[in-house]
């Protein structure tokens, strides 16, 4: 049985101000994002994982590497845990697109899978949801392994989804910066086992 725990980056000043943080706002961490990363890097034994994936933006990378403190001599970078490409609305002010679309925005204020047809070059969530499938397959088939992927908001809420076959991504919140999640993956089961935890 594979054990992964996801793991969403720290805060990014697009996150601070509130606006869409998706593939193409590729941003470090702020001072904050660091914090967190290294508040939860000592809640972590990293020498404990057999394997740790990234996403390869920034965000996520350096969070990963803050929390692997050179423990690991690789971090394997995946694409298939890039954010979700927003498009034309990666970087704009939540609140101004919300204004002007409120039928993308669900009621916690995440878009809804119908933003695709108002941003555009943006990524449907179908697209999303493939490509995590396709991660989890693989992780899955690594067998009696312990697995971090360093990801984003989103990807954290669709491999939820994936794994808990919940057919609404509205009714998964999004994880806080730097929270950690953990499942259980077999070829005939997959298990949750805590979702958006500070701690282990």
């Amino acid at each position: 049985m594979a054990e992964l725990y996801v793991v969403r980056h720290g805060e990014t000043d697009t996150n601070k101000e509130m606006r869409i943080n998706g593939r193409s706002t590729n941003m470090p961490l702020n001072e904050k994002g660091i914090q967190q990363a290294e508040n939860l890097a000592k809640e972590i034994d990293m020498s404990s994982f057999d394997v740790v994936y990234t996403s390869p933006m920034t965000r996520a990378l350096q969070t990963a590497e803050i929390l692997n403190k050179g423990v690991h001599d690789e971090l394997i970078q995946d694409d298939r845990l890039y954010e979700a490409d927003y498009g034309s609305w990666d970087g704009v002010s939540e609140d101004e697109l919300e204004k002007k679309y409120p039928q993308t925005f669900d009621e916690n204020g995440f878009l809804l899978p119908s933003y695709i047809n108002y941003a555009e070059n943006a990524e449907d969530y179908e697209h999303v949801y493939q490509r995590v499938e396709s991660f989890l397959q693989d992780v899955t088939k690594l067998g009696d392994k312990k697995v971090m992927a360093v990801c984003h908001g989103f990807i954290s809420r669709a491999i939820f989804k994936q794994v808990t076959g919940i057919s609404d991504i509205s009714k998964v919140v999004q994880s806080a910066n730097a929270g950690i999640s953990k499942y259980q993956l077999t070829e005939k089961n997959r298990y949750l086992r805590f979702y958006a935890r500070k701690k282990i």
